[in-house]
């Protein structure tokens, strides 16, 4: 043991790109923990028995499967809905059927970090599952709408425990220099989960009934939950072996956090469609949101290792970037694939089925995205030019689609926006959460992925209510001016597919051409959050998925 006047000898070190100092404050203390902390974390990593062959690629395909059915679930819903308040007379219901779903859902998704975390992973991640199908079921069989809205909300808590335990589980079992490309093919079924949502829900709703967009699911849900009890061995953690004391799932903070979350998603919801932005139920939400908000900041600082959000993981500087990234990027994507379906039932007066069709360009760009940057990333070891690419290609697609589409637009014009669009949102779909595997040590991977999982949830449901504001408030003004005929709020009343019925045949062309021109306003909301979007892709860093101590970039 050298003494405490020995001179401390100096190991050699190779600097990276994301080193901030200079080689002569090689010695610095700062230097020394962080080179702990990523060796620490390397550790961690080889120290997994990582599955191989056949057992990998089964598990895989199941991991996949419950990733489309929660993702084909959030949006098969959408050309379901009139069939729904049919059946059930509850027309005025209708915002509770995708608010129930999204409410529960971005509320228990931090707390789902902690779950995985503190108990078994396979148990949690199977208990997600059968929540989800049990919430699927409620839908199925629902006999009157509030039951349905039950169903929505249980199925929004699997929801919130399928999409960040698969992630986890990935991190348990795949090496680290392999989990882009497992990553890019399970976030690409997510994507075209997502996409066909709306084309499948109007297919089977049309040809069977609404009630099998949910009994489908059933057995793929079974199939998943046994193939994942047979398949997954992950062994169980050191936080895992005793028992958590509630303190850790800081209770506190959830208590604070969960109605700060209802609040504020509510208010986003019925703000500008059902109930003005300035009416005092929606300025009374905002404010009670803004406040519980900054109560859970406080909890969280004061709990430090206890939090739901361990204010070292979010400061660390991949998880912030990140966390802007999936905001902004999870805001414009569902902000094209709302957009788009409407345009094209609304201008180009296609049915939802073939609406559907003429999405399929973003479906299979993205994943080609997904692919693409999952087996690059694989070999060159860095994810974040891949997202910088995700941001820029988001920007293009996003503004061609605001500038270019016109009521005469034919496939020439849309094609290649959507292309851009799709092929951009797969560059960068995965790559949040897989930073946040490579940066942080293996007992804070569930945590750090939970945090980006929230900010691209959260940006979904935040900003395509901004966009849609936009749209609304651009198609008032402009039919008041334009077309003093016809009743705004009659257009808007319509919806898509009875705009015809609703205009006057002599002012329905003129009424397009506003709908037209307003409807880009939420593309140009896209392009703005695809720019914010690039910006936090420049604050990541450039951290190798490849064996971290030979990276020398």
């Amino acid at each position: 043991m050298q003494s405490p006047t020995t001179p401390r000898r100096r190991t050699a070190y190779t600097p990276r790109v994301t080193d901030t100092w200079s080689l002569e404050e090689e010695g610095l203390p700062l230097i020394e923990e962080k080179r702990e902390h990523e060796e620490k974390a390397d550790e961690q990593h080889e120290s997994c028995e990582y599955l191989s062959g056949a057992k990998l690629i089964v598990l895989m395909f199941a991991l996949g499967l419950s990733v489309f059915l929660v993702a084909l679930d959030n949006t098969i819903i959408d050309t379901a809905v009139p069939s729904i308040t049919d059946t059930f007379h509850s027309l005025s219901d209708v915002g509770w059927y995708s608010s129930s779903y999204l409410l529960t859902t971005a509320s228990t998704q931090l707390l789902f970090g902690k779950l995985y975390t503190h108990f078994p992973i396979k148990l949690t991640y199977m208990l997600s599952i059968a929540l989800f199908e049990l919430g699927s079921l409620l839908c199925g069989a629902a006999p009157n709408s509030a039951l349905f809205i039950l169903g929505r909300a249980v199925a929004g808590v699997g929801n919130a425990g399928i999409f960040s335990g698969g992630l986890v589980i990935i991190a348990h079992t795949v090496p680290l220099a392999k989990r882009p490309l497992f990553s890019g093919l399970i976030g690409g079924l997510g994507g075209v989960g997502s996409v066909a949502g709306p084309l499948l829900g109007g297919v089977i709703t049309a040809r069977l009934s609404f009630r099998w967009c949910f009994y489908l699911s059933l057995p793929v849900g079974l199939v998943t939950l046994v193939l994942t009890g047979y398949l997954l061995r992950v062994p169980v953690a050191e936080n895992n072996k005793r028992r958590a004391e509630l303190a850790e799932f800081d209770p506190w903070g959830n208590v604070v956090f969960i109605p700060a979350m209802v609040s504020l998603l509510l208010a986003v919801q019925w703000g500008g469609s059902s109930v003005p932005w300035s009416s005092p139920l929606i300025l009374s939400l905002l404010a009670m949101s803004l406040v519980l908000l900054i109560v859970f900041a406080l909890i969280q600082i004061r709990a430090g290792e206890h939090a739901t959000i361990p204010p070292r993981i979010l400061s660390q500087r991949s998880i912030w970037s990140c966390s802007i990234y999936a905001l902004c990027i999870g805001g414009a994507f569902n902000i094209i694939t709302m957009c788009l379906p409407i345009w094209f039932q609304v201008i180009h007066t296609d049915s939802p089925e073939t609406s559907g069709i003429h999405t399929l360009p973003v479906i299979l760009s993205l994943v080609a995205g997904c692919v693409v940057a999952g087996a690059l990333i694989g070999a060159i070891g860095f994810y974040a030019p891949f997202m910088m690419a995700s941001a820029l290609f988001t920007v293009a697609g996003s503004s061609l689609l605001g500038a270019l589409l016109t009521v005469e637009s034919t496939s020439r014009t849309w094609l290649v926006p959507e292309l851009l669009c799709g092929f951009g949102v797969g560059l960068g779909l995965q790559q949040p959460m897989l930073a946040a595997q490579t940066v942080l040590e293996l007992r804070d991977v569930a945590v750090g992925t939970a945090v980006v999982m929230f900010a691209n949830t959260l940006g979904g449901a935040l900003f395509v209510a901004v966009a849609q504001s936009a749209f609304t408030s651009s198609l008032v003004s402009r039919l008041v001016l334009a077309v003093p005929g016809v009743k705004p709020e009659a257009v808007l009343q319509a919806g898509a597919t009875n705009l015809k019925d609703t205009v006057r045949p002599g002012l329905l062309a003129d009424v397009l051409v506003e709908y037209n021109a307003s409807l880009a306003m939420s593309f140009w909301v896209a392009m703005v959050l695809g720019a914010i979007a690039f910006l936090g892709s420049c604050a990541i860093e450039w951290k190798s998925v490849k064996a971290r101590k030979v990276a020398t970039i």
